[in-house]
């Protein structure tokens, strides 16, 4: 059993942190070099690593610099969607984690009943992994907006179903035959946020998810925040004005209902002349429009854009409180609209907090949008198959590879 608990070490800390030398892992594991050299060198027999062909740019004093070890890209492949408002985004992803190919499946999501949500991400998952020859993908990561347990494997409230507590991996598990996870999007964001800015590998962080609605990704030195029921939050039900605007959510007053994406249209629709929307959910071309107005000088969007920025600081002032995170990163499609709220933002904050904490010197702006959402999945489903092969320890794969 030491073996393998120190197998999965091994394999986190690459997935977590990319390529490294053994003397790295060591340092990192506190394993001893003999230690290392044999967990490694079953992987790389295995064919679940290899050395990379680039030496890294650590000389020693004597001998060869030392090499990377990186996850061997062809040992298997994975599958991630993600199921947003009219679409069902599908990878399919190598074992290194690079998407070797994408399918946007249109979905009436509100239509949805039943075991139809495993069948419409079953066939977009299918649609997918055609595109690839050869791909059997040995674990699939299910992302959903809204409250997820992702330990019963059960969709318990979205604002895209018209259901709710719903088993989603049973059905996916029996179609399929592989492993699922299933997580909530702004977990699967801060992920794939964190996997790209070490600055959210250490210690506590907290990764903001604006755009469809608005939620919070936690993590803990890089990885998932150790909980029994994920690692996600819902705070944009937090309520900033208990009489306040209405949030889809069935409140008054939440957070989202002046951030999100809806939010915001819906208010601008009452202020100008705007398209309607399907499902009270705007397109991104419709989102992109709204922005180029309100940049053009249309003052009433302005302030419409000012007060999602205030709701934004009061979200960051919820986390900083109570969490005290070492960074707090803010990511999600709504920030193609930050530099619209970015004054009301910062002046949200300026008064807020004792100086000894500065929530601004914390916060991490990051780039990319919902696209993010399948990444962080892919890297869940690359854990949970990581998890898999370290306490397996065998020799020989099962799996095909791409």
């Amino acid at each position: 059993m030491e073996r393998d608990n120190n197998r999965t070490r091994v394999l986190r800390l690459l997935r977590r942190h990319g390529a490294m030398p053994r003397v790295e892992l060591g340092r990192r594991t506190g394993l001893s070099p003999g230690a290392i050299s044999t967990i490694t060198s079953d992987l790389i027999s295995d064919g679940i690593l290899r050395e990379a062909a680039e030496e890294t740019a650590m000389a020693s004093a004597r001998g060869r610099p030392p090499v990377n070890l990186v996850f061997n890209p062809d040992y298997a492949c994975v599958a991630a969607a993600s199921m947003r408002m009219g679409v069902i985004d599908a990878v399919i992803a190598d074992f290194q984690g690079n998407i070797l190919a994408r399918e946007m499946v249109p979905c009436t999501t509100r239509d949805l009943r039943g075991e139809d949500i495993a069948g419409v991400c079953a066939a977009a998952i299918e649609t997918v992994a055609a595109r690839v020859p050869g791909a059997r993908p040995a674990t699939l990561g299910m992302a959903v907006q809204g409250i997820v347990d992702p330990v019963a494997g059960r969709q318990l409230w979205s604002p895209i179903l018209n259901i709710r507590d719903i088993d989603v991996v049973t059905p996916l598990v029996k179609r399929l035959q592989i492993p699922v996870v299933i997580e909530n999007d702004s977990a699967a964001t801060a992920l794939a946020v964190a996997g790209s800015d070490g600055r959210l590998q250490e210690g506590l962080a907290a990764v903001l998810m604006i755009g469809h609605g608005v939620g919070m990704g936690l993590l803990q030195d890089g990885g998932p925040f150790p909980g029994t029921h994920g690692f996600s939050s819902e705070i944009g039900h937090v309520r900033r004005q208990p009489a306040g605007a209405q949030c889809r959510c069935g409140q008054r007053g939440c957070i989202e209902a002046y951030l999100a994406d809806y939010a915001l249209y819906r208010d601008a629709r009452s202020l100008t002349n705007l398209p309607i929307t399907s499902n009270q959910q705007p397109s991104e071309e419709q989102m992109e429009s709204l922005v180029r107005r309100a940049e053009d000088g249309d003052a009433m969007l302005q302030r419409l854009f000012d007060e999602a920025g205030t709701s934004l600081a009061d979200a960051v002032r919820v986390v900083a409180s109570v969490l005290a995170p070492h960074r707090i990163a803010i990511a999600g499609s709504g920030m193609r609209g930050f530099h619209l709220m970015k004054k009301a933002f910062e002046a949200g904050l300026s008064d807020s907090f004792d100086p000894s904490y500065d929530p601004l010197s914390r916060i991490v702006i990051a780039d990319g949008g919902a696209q993010r959402i399948v990444e962080g999945m892919v890297q869940l489903a690359l854990q949970r198959l990581d998890t898999e092969l370290a306490n397996a320890g065998t020799t020989q794969s099962s799996l095909q590879a791409v």
